[in-house]
């Protein structure tokens, strides 16, 4: 085999690595979730790594406060939770994409707007 086909071959084999470290980071980042409770622990909250709320659990004492207290307790623990998941998010990206991790994350938030 020449030095040019050795070559080719394993530019084939990374690529077929990076395409299955790839596969499984998107596996994972399915899984991922984070998760936040307010400073009384009133509020705990879990959302997806784009920041969709899949989970929001009020103790009784949260619903003895004021609706504008409550509201604020919410959105907080919600801004709390989604920076628990992108940083779940970026744990797993790193391994994976590397130096590139800033320009995916670049791309996806001049998506996600």
């Amino acid at each position: 085999m020449s030095s040019h086909q050795e070559r080719v071959q394993q530019m084939l084999r990374s690529f077929d690595e990076r395409v299955q470290q790839i596969s499984k980071a998107q596996d994972k980042l399915r899984e991922l979730q984070g998760t936040a409770r307010s400073g009384d622990g009133a509020v705990t909250v879990t959302v997806s790594p784009a920041g969709a709320v899949l989970d929001l659990r009020l103790s009784p004492d949260a619903v003895k406060r004021s609706h504008t207290a409550l509201q604020q307790d919410i959105l907080k623990t919600i801004r709390l939770a989604t920076a628990a998941a992108a940083q779940r998010v970026d744990t797993e990206l790193e391994p994976v994409l590397g130096e590139d991790l800033a320009k995916a994350k670049q791309a996806l938030n001049g998506a996600a707007e």
